[in-house]
């Protein structure tokens, strides 16, 4: 049974930009500006009312650095809009990538996947399928709000992975696209983990949610936390 969490403005952020990138996305990239930010704004007040019907009052919710939760929020609102433009302007402007068009037509932006490693079904979404309008080499792109590229991208590495079962593409390189840059990161090269391992990774995590190995290890992830009131070592 999944543990309530406490709401986090970054996680509405976050869901805010996805919705509002992929309905531009699927516009053929042709919605104004001002429109994807309306789509910003909707899905942020939607996220906000699940939020405020948890069981945890607005003051418990986590909040990135020491401000308080309503200037987070409001900060986080304002911010992500900003974001949005930005990713629209951005991408207009890069000639060199272009939306992958899908064999039935579609923009390859929210991609939903089932696939299986080692008798684990893994499902997902994968935020954007790119083209090299030169070279016509796919790669996979992420979209990422937060301040952090991830140290080990193995998230774009199981993309890789789902696309080779699914459409039967051998992409070999993927990318971050941090809203807080506005820019993309440098293509990454997705070969560097073997598939072996990926799928003993799935199956090691069924087995420690089978048996329900969850260790406390508190520190600096603590403040960050959104299962923190459920744990044992912080009462």
């Amino acid at each position: 049974m999944r543990l309530p969490a406490l709401p986090a403005g970054w996680l509405m952020q976050g869901t805010a930009i996805h919705v509002a990138a992929d309905a531009w996305e699927q516009s053929g990239r042709t919605m104004p500006i001002g429109d994807a930010q309306e789509v910003f704004r909707t899905t942020w007040r939607e996220e906000m009312e699940k939020a405020d019907q948890t069981a945890f009052e607005r003051s418990r919710w986590l909040v990135g650095g020491r401000k308080k939760v309503q200037n987070d929020l409001v900060d986080r609102y304002d911010s992500g809009q900003e974001q949005i433009a930005t990713y629209i302007e951005y991408n207009l402007a890069d000639t060199t990538l272009a939306p992958y068009v899908m064999p039935d037509g579609s923009i390859a932006s929210e991609i939903g996947f089932e696939v299986e490693f080692r008798g684990v079904n893994v499902r997902g979404y994968i935020d954007v399928l790119m083209q090299d309008t030169t070279t016509g080499e796919v790669l996979v792109r992420d979209i990422k709000s937060g301040t952090k590229v991830p140290a080990v991208p193995f998230q774009l590495i199981v993309y890789r992975l789902a696309v080779l079962q699914v459409l039967g593409l051998d992409v070999t390189w993927g990318q971050f696209f941090m809203t807080r840059d506005g820019k993309p990161t440098m293509p990454i090269d997705l070969t560097t983990l073997d598939e072996a391992w990926i799928e003993t990774w799935f199956k090691r995590q069924v087995q420690i949610e089978e048996q329900g190995l969850f260790l406390p290890d508190p520190g600096e992830n603590c403040r960050t936390c959104g299962v923190k009131p459920h744990c044992p070592a912080l009462k």
